[in-house]
C-alpha cells in the first residue's frame, strides 16, 4: 500500500510541478509571444532553456551544421518555421561581413544593392597602423556597413549577426602564405589590434568599455584559427604541428586568452592541421580543458570548411567518418561547417556519442544568438535604423584613406629624398608592375567599393592641381625575368625629375595553400631597380606585399627611400598623400624582415628558441642580424628623447607594486606628425631558454605638432608581465623605449624581496 501511495505522490508532484513551470512562463511571457524563448524582457537562461525544449534532436542537429550555399554566397544552419525561427549563419562570410583582416568586410562573394562597400587593408596593414583607437573605429565602420546592408538588403534568405573575422595566429615564419591575413608576428601586438577590431565591431561604445552599447552584439566575430594554423599551407590538411607546452603557453595561447579577458570574443574558428598528433577540430584538450574549463570561454566553437572529414580522411585518427563527427563535437566543436554533423544521427545510434553533448553544443551557439538579439521581435534591434547611405559613405572613405596612410612604413630615406617637393618636379616617371593593378589592393577575400584608387591614379590626382606631368609604364614583371620594358622605363626615368618604383607581391605569391620560398623580389623587379638607382636621379621605392621582403642590395646601396605597406585596399590617395608630404609616415614594421632565409628555421619546425630563434622575441641579433627590426618605422618629422627613460619605483619587493615610466619626446619638425612610443623589456641574465629573450610591454601612438613637446607614461605591474611567473625572480630587468633592437632610452628595474 506504502508503494502505490508513493507512486501517485510521484506522479502528482511531477503534474504540479509541470503546471507551475506552465504557468510561471505564461506569467512571464507576455500575450503577444508564442514562446518565452521570444521575449526579450525574460533572461537569457530563461528563453534558452524554453527553446532547448521545444526544439527536436534532429532539428537540434540540423543547427550544427553548413552546407550548401545561398544565393548570397552563405552557407547557412537550417531555419525551424514551425517556431518562426529564421535561417541563420554561424559565420557569415557573403554580402553582410569578412573582415579587415583580410582585407574583405562585406562583399566578399556576390554583389547586392549597388555592391559597393568600404574596403580596408589586409591584416598586416591594420597591424603596421600601431594605432588601436583607429583600429576600433574601423571595426565600427565595417559593422555599421554590415547591419546597413543586412537591413536594407529586403531579399535576403538568412539572418546575419556573424561575420569571419580576424586571423590572429602569429605569423611565426614569413614564408607562411596567410601572413598578410595576420596582424604580425608579437602575441602583443596581435592581442592589442584584436580587442580594438573585435570590440569596435561587437557594439561597445568605446574602446575601453566593459559593457555592449545596447546590451546585445552589433555583429559577432568568429575569430580564426584555433590554435597551431602558422604554417605551412601547402599540405594544411594533413600536416602535424609538433608544439611544445613552453611554445603553447607563451606564444600561440596568448592572445586568445586576452579576447577572452576582455570580453572581445564570442566565436572561434578551430585549426586545420594537427597539435601533437590531435587534430585540431578533435583537439579535446584544447577545444574545452583550456579554452572551456581553464578560460572560462562561454562562446561557441566552429570547425574550419573541411577539417571535420579529415580527422577521418587525411589524419586517420578515427575508422569512420561517425566516429570523426562524434568526436569533435564531443571535444568541444560545436558546430560544423560544412555538412558532416549530419551523421550525428548515426554516431549516436551508434553509442559514439550522447544527448548531453549534442544539447551542450547546440546550447552554446543558440545563446551567441540571444545575446546578439536574433530571437527577439524584428524591428526592435537598436542597429536597425542604420541607414544605407552610411555604406562607402564620404566619412567612410576618410577613415579608410586615414588607415592606410598610418600602415605605411617608411624603412630609409636618404638624403630626405621624401617627401617629393611638387612645387620643383615638372615630370615624374611612375615605374614598377604595383603601380597600377588593383591586384595589390583587393588580396585574396575582399569587398568591392564604389572606386579603386591605385597608387598611380593617387599621384596623378595632385599631379594635375600643380600642371606635373605624369609618365608610366609597367617595367618590369613579377611574374618573370623579361627586361623587355626595361628600356622603355629607363627612357622615362631619364626624362624625368622624380622615380618612383611600386613592386612587390601579389595573391598569387602568398594566399591560402601558397607558401613563399624566398623572401626577394621575383621576377625583374630587382634588375630594374639596379638600372634606375645607377642613374643617381631622386628616387623612391615602394614595396606592396602582405609579408616581408628582403633586398640587402637596396638598404645598402642606400641611394633610394624605401618604404613597405600591406595590400591596401581601395585608398591608393593615402601613398600620394604620403610621397607629396600631404601626410607624414608613422606606421611601424608588425614583423622582423630577416636578411635571408638562411637565418630562417624550416617552415615546419613550430619551435621558437631553436637557433637562430623565431621572430623578434627570441632571434638572436647578434647571429642573425635583421635587415629591419619589429616595430621599425621613420618619420619625415625629427623626434628627440629629451628625457631619460625614468621607472618609479625602480627598486621593488613586491611584484604587485604599480611601476611607472616614463619619458618626454619632442617633435622638432619640420612637420605635424604622429609617433609610436614602444616600450619593451629583458629579464637580464635570465636562464629560462623556452622565455623569449625580449618583449614588447606596452605602446601608444601620439600625434605631436610641430616643436611640440609631451610626456608619456607607461604603468604595469611586475606580476601582469607576460610568464612573470615563469622567470627567475628576483633579478633585474631592463627596459627601454624604441623598437625591438635599437634602443633610444632605457633603465633598470631591482626586485629584491629582502630590501
Amino acid at each position: 500500500m506504502n508503494l502505490v501511495i508513493s507512486i501517485l505522490f510521484f506522479i502528482f508532484s511531477i503534474i504540479y510541478i509541470t503546471f507551475c513551470v506552465h504557468e510561471y512562463y505564461k506569467y512571464l511571457c507576455q500575450l503577444n509571444y508564442d514562446y518565452p524563448f521570444q521575449d526579450p524582457t525574460l533572461p537569457i537562461d530563461i528563453r534558452l532553456d524554453n527553446l532547448m525544449s521545444l526544439l527536436t534532436l534532429e532539428e537540434k542537429i540540423n543547427m550544427l551544421w553548413m552546407d550548401g550555399t545561398t544565393s548570397d554566397g552563405e552557407l547557412p544552419n537550417l531555419a525551424v518555421p514551425r517556431l518562426n525561427i529564421r535561417g541563420y549563419t554561424w559565420m557569415g562570410q557573403g554580402y553582410v561581413y569578412r573582415s579587415a583582416s583580410n582585407g574583405c568586410n562585406i562583399n566578399c562573394y556576390s554583389p547586392v544593392i549597388d555592391g559597393n562597400v568600404s574596403v580596408l587593408p589586409q591584416g598586416t596593414g591594420i597591424a603596421s597602423t600601431w594605432n588601436k583607437n583607429l583600429i576600433f573605429q574601423s571595426g565600427i565602420m565595417i559593422s555599421d556597413e554590415s547591419m546597413a546592408i543586412h537591413y536594407n538588403y529586403k531579399n535576403r534568405s538568412i539572418d546575419y549577426k556573424t561575420g569571419a573575422s580576424s586571423v590572429i595566429n602569429i605569423a611565426r615564419d614569413p614564408r607562411w602564405g596567410r601572413v598578410p591575413e595576420t596582424y604580425g608576428e608579437c602575441p602583443i601586438l596581435t592581442g592589442e589590434i584584436a580587442v580594438a577590431f573585435n570590440k569596435g565591431i561587437m557594439g561597445y561604445a568605446k574602446l575601453e568599455d566593459t559593457q555592449l552599447e545596447y546590451g546585445i552584439y552589433k555583429v559577432i566575430p568568429v575569430i580564426r584559427h584555433f590554435i597551431d594554423y602558422d604554417g605551412p599551407d601547402n599540405g594544411r590538411f594533413s600536416f602535424n604541428a609538433i608544439i611544445s607546452d613552453a611554445d603553447l603557453r607563451i606564444t600561440y595561447l596568448p592572445v586568445w586568452k586576452k579576447l577572452i579577458d576582455e570580453k572581445a570574443i564570442v566565436g572561434i574558428m578551430s585549426a586545420i592541421s594537427a597539435v601533437n598528433g590531435i587534430p585540431s577540430a578533435a583537439n579535446k584538450y584544447l577545444l574545452n580543458d583550456v579554452l572551456r574549463n581553464e578560460w572560462n570561454f562561454t562562446g561557441y566553437v566552429i570547425s574550419d570548411c573541411d577539417p571535420v572529414a579529415d580527422i577521418q580522411k587525411s589524419f586517420h585518427y578515427t575508422a569512420t567518418l561517425e566516429q570523426a563527427v562524434a568526436i569533435s563535437v564531443s571535444s568541444g566543436n560545436d558546430i560544423n561547417c560544412g555538412g558532416e554533423f549530419k551523421l550525428l544521427h548515426q554516431a549516436i545510434k551508434h553509442g559514439f556519442v550522447n544527448f548531453d553533448t549534442i544539447n551542450l553544443a547546440i546550447s552554446r551557439g543558440l545563446r551567441s544568438r540571444f545575446l546578439s538579439g536574433n530571437f527577439d521581435p524584428i524591428g526592435t534591434d537598436p542597429y536597425s535604423s542604420i541607414p544605407y547611405s552610411i555604406v562607402d559613405s564620404l566619412e567612410h572613405k576618410l577613415l579608410t584613406k586615414q588607415i592606410v596612410s598610418e600602415s605605411i612604413v617608411l624603412l630609409q630615406n636618404p638624403k630626405q629624398i621624401l617627401p617629393f617637393d611638387i612645387t620643383k618636379i615638372k615630370q615624374i616617371a611612375v615605374i614598377g608592375p604595383s603601380s597600377n593593378d588593383i591586384t595589390v589592393q583587393a588580396h585574396t577575400y575582399h569587398g568591392t567599393p564604389s572606386k579603386w584608387i591605385t597608387t598611380l591614379d593617387g599621384i596623378k590626382s595632385i599631379a594635375l592641381k600643380y600642371n606635373v606631368n605624369v609618365v608610366h609604364t609597367w617595367g618590369a614583371s613579377r611574374r618573370n625575368n623579361s627586361d623587355e620594358d626595361f628600356p622603355h622605363a629607363i627612357e622615362l626615368s631619364i626624362e624625368s625629375d622624380i622615380i618612383l618604383f611600386v613592386g612587390g607581391l601579389d595573391e598569387s605569391f602568398e594566399e591560402e595553400d601558397t607558401d613563399r620560398n624566398t623572401l626577394e623580389l621575383p621576377g625583374g623587379q630587382l634588375e630594374l631597380i639596379k638600372l634606375i638607382i645607377g642613374l643617381n636621379k631622386p628616387f623612391a621605392i615602394l614595396i606592396i606585399s602582405g609579408s616581408p621582403i628582403s633586398e640587402p642590395f637596396i638598404v645598402n646601396k642606400n641611394q633610394a627611400a624605401l618604404l613597405w605597406m600591406s595590400y591596401f585596399g581601395q585608398s591608393g590617395d593615402a601613398i600620394a598623400d604620403i610621397l607629396f608630404g600631404l601626410s607624414v609616415p608613422s606606421g611601424c614594421l608588425p614583423f622582423t624582415i630577416p636578411m635571408n632565409t638562411s637565418q630562417m628555421l624550416p617552415i615546419d619546425d613550430y619551435s621558437m628558441n631553436k637557433s637562430p630563434g623565431r621572430t623578434y622575441r627570441y632571434l638572436n641579433y647578434n647571429q642573425a642580424p635583421p635587415l629591419f627590426p619589429f616595430g621599425y618605422g621613420l618619420s619625415y618629422s625629427k623626434f628627440t628623447f629629451i628625457s631619460k627613460l625614468i621607472i618609479f619605483p625602480n627598486k621593488i619587493n613586491n611584484l604587485d607594486t604599480d611601476i611607472i615610466t616614463n619619458i618626454s619626446i619632442i617633435n622638432e619638425g619640420p612637420f605635424r606628425a604622429q609617433y609610436v612610443i614602444q616600450l619593451y623589456y629583458e629579464f637580464l641574465n635570465s636562464t629560462v631558454i623556452e622565455l623569449p629573450i625580449r618583449e614588447l610591454l606596452q605602446f601608444t601612438k601620439i600625434t605631436f605638432e610641430k616643436n611640440e613637446q609631451k610626456s608619456i607614461s607607461f604603468t604595469f605591474r611586475i606580476r601582469n608581465i607576460p610568464n612573470s611567473n615563469r622567470q627567475q625572480i628576483p633579478g633585474i630587468i631592463n627596459f627601454w623605449i624604441g623598437n625591438s633592437r635599437d634602443r633610444y632610452a632605457q633603465a633598470t628595474l631591482v626586485i629584491d624581496f629582502d630590501s
